[in-house]
């Protein structure tokens, strides 16, 4: 091989060496890797939950379909304070911001939806335990009938519904005749192959011509509910005849290896069999006898304990 090829080659895999130097030394620098990891999402989920993102109508026959919903018939962003619509003072009191969502004119029933990706929560999902929390200020026009509600639904992979949460509707008894928003909420279990949420806002038209369901506040929040208590055991004391009894009862379900009775902090009975019991001659003692057990149970004690009187 001549020269001139032998330093081409040469040259050929000082680059690569140095392509691959600095791809190490780039992984380095960027930190250590990190195994992919599922966690709820915090906080609203929903988008512009308000219309704040929007310039609302400022009359009752502009149309302005809020940023981040896929909206039917003339469903609309509405503006605080445009004449027969709830007052800014009440938009402060909610924190509901400049505007609020309305079913539009001439729509017998309008919706609006937006579907949230939550496939990056799926391993929390599937484990069990989250909850969905579903909140909005719902309202209309004086004593018109004109309702609104939201839904959350659950969906899979596939779009398949496997359950949801209703809060809704709001009619004009709710409101007490007034032209107002009132605060609705509600909570469920997140199903089982959960990986989106379609949250829907539908107005539904029943007096007049325009569609005067109200929203706004939409928040949907995603949260674990908290493992009950686990059962414990009971310890129950008696006297017959001068002698203290002291039976233990097991938390139901559960299988119970031994039970160590103690009485005034002294070990008296080691039983492993049931029915747990202790009889304690308790005459010559103090006024007042504790008296515990240590209840050994899927390799955890747990100790229940009661202060008596001698028999």
């Amino acid at each position: 091989m001549s020269a001139p090829a032998t330093m081409n080659r040469h040259r050929s895999s000082m680059a690569v060496l140095a392509i691959v130097t600095a791809a190490i030394v780039g992984l380095f620098l960027a930190g250590p890797l990190k195994a992919r990891s599922s966690a709820l999402p915090t906080g609203n989920l929903v988008q512009n939950p308000g219309g704040e993102a929007d310039v609302g109508a400022n009359n009752y026959s502009t149309t302005v379909a809020p940023q981040g919903w896929v909206t039917t018939g003339t469903f609309t962003a509405v503006q605080y304070n445009t004449p027969d619509s709830p007052t800014t003072a009440f938009a402060a009191q909610i924190g509901g911001g400049n505007n609020y969502f309305a079913g539009g004119r001439n729509a017998p029933v309008s919706t609006a939806t937006q579907v949230i990706d939550v496939s990056g929560a799926t391993t929390d999902i599937d484990a069990g335990g989250v909850q969905a929390k579903l909140s909005a200020y719902l309202g209309g026009y004086a004593s018109q009938r004109d309702a609104a509600m939201v839904d959350a639904v659950f969906l899979s992979a596939t779009d398949a519904q496997l359950g949801s949460v209703r809060v809704g509707p709001v009619g004009p008894t709710d409101r007490q005749g007034k032209t107002t928003l009132v605060l609705r909420s509600a909570a469920a279990s997140v199903p089982k192959g959960t990986t989106k949420i379609k949250v829907v806002m539908t107005s539904t038209r029943a007096d007049g011509t325009y569609n005067d369901g109200y929203f706004d506040n939409i928040s949907l929040e995603l949260g674990t509910t908290p493992p009950p208590p686990a059962a414990k055991p009971t310890l129950v004391t008696s006297c017959s005849a001068k002698t203290l009894v002291a039976t233990v009862h097991p938390a139901a379900g559960s299988k119970v290896q031994s039970v160590t009775f103690v009485v005034n902090g002294v070990a008296v009975l080691v039983d492993t069999k049931a029915p747990f019991t202790l009889r304690f001659k308790a005459t010559g003692h103090p006024s007042k006898l504790k008296v515990s057990a240590r209840v050994r149970a899927a390799g955890k004690t747990t100790v229940v304990a009661k202060t008596v009187r001698p028999c």
